[in-house]
């Protein structure tokens, strides 16, 4: 019975995974040409070609915000099976490419993700969504974390609950306009930049939040609200389902080894090492939560809190 449940929501949640959105295909031997390079606040972002394909190479410019890159992929390889974002692979530091600036620092090769950003697009409906669970910047409880309106808004497309989901269980606070794609041909989302996760438990936040909304701010959810609730809810149990914490940090190792954030290698110190630790407690304790909000929503759905 648990396997059937759980081939049926790998088929409800991502029927087109392999269809939608295109894949990394280097290996390193390819030839790779160069279109531009931009340089923003805080990367170096170069579009390149490789077999007919366009991608984007990223790399941040500050020494100290190095290991985002393998955040980055190990959020990206946990969205993948929802069809919800881009696709994320490592360039070792060390290794030449072109597009790369620093060639001693690691960066990050990212497929195109589809239309543009929702920031971009000034007069498409969804340039009001808000969807950001405010962390250290937030004014007020009330407005921290999982709010009442990023309820309402999930409402809005049925991509939004798997998007929240998603963000919960890699502890994505920033999820703005700006990292937020939307497609109006294809009528889907793509989330990218997704390199300031692992530092913090939103489903923990989320628990306290939905207490919150329904004893003190005496919300009733509507059944809109209930029916993306429980997308979201069926989003959370399907990741947890598919990647355990054990599974995780041992990806999250697997990516920190291919970025070259092992001993030995110049950029490998203690400070590296002791982040890599509070991202692996951070795994661990967000999957933990995961499950006491899995339970809270069924409550919640089931109208029996």
């Amino acid at each position: 019975m648990a396997i059937r449940n759980f081939i049926f929501l790998v088929f409800f949640l991502c029927p087109t995974t392999s269809l939608v959105y295109s894949k990394i295909h280097y290996t390193g031997k390819e030839e790779v040409l160069l279109i531009n390079t931009i340089e923003t606040k805080n990367c170096f972002v170069s579009y390149v070609m490789i077999n007919g394909h366009k991608y984007l190479l990223k790399q941040k410019k500050d020494y100290k915000k190095q290991l985002a890159v393998v955040r980055d992929a190990l959020a990206a390889y946990i969205a993948k099976d929802l069809n919800i974002a881009h696709q994320v692979d490592i360039i070792e530091s060390k290794k030449k490419i072109t597009g790369k600036i620093k060639t001693w620092w690691p960066a990050t090769l990212h497929t195109i993700a589809l239309g543009e950003t929702v920031r971009k697009q000034r007069n498409c409906k969804y340039n009001a969504l808000r969807l950001r669970q405010l962390w250290a910047q937030a004014p007020s409880f009330s407005e921290k974390g999982l709010t009442h309106l990023i309820v309402t808004h999930m409402t809005w497309h049925s991509q939004l609950p798997d998007i929240i989901a998603l963000d919960l269980i890699i502890g994505n606070s920033d999820r703005h306009c700006g990292n937020l794609c939307y497609d109006p041909i294809t009528d889907r989302f793509c989330a990218i930049d997704m390199d300031d996760t692992f530092n913090k438990d939103l489903c923990l936040l989320a628990c306290k939040k939905l207490k919150f909304m329904i004893k003190q701010d005496r919300v009733v959810f509507t059944d809109e609200e209930i029916k993306a609730l429980t997308r979201m809810k069926n989003t959370l149990k399907f990741l947890v389902s598919k990647h355990t914490p054990s599974d995780m940090i041992k990806k999250l190792y697997f990516f920190a080894k291919k970025a070259g954030f092992t001993k030995g290698n110049d950029m490998y110190n203690d400070r590296i090492r002791r982040k890599l630790l509070y991202y692996e407690k951070m795994i661990a304790q967000t999957y933990a939560s995961a499950y006491q909000l899995i339970t809270l929503l069924d409550k919640i759905i089931s109208h029996k809190l």
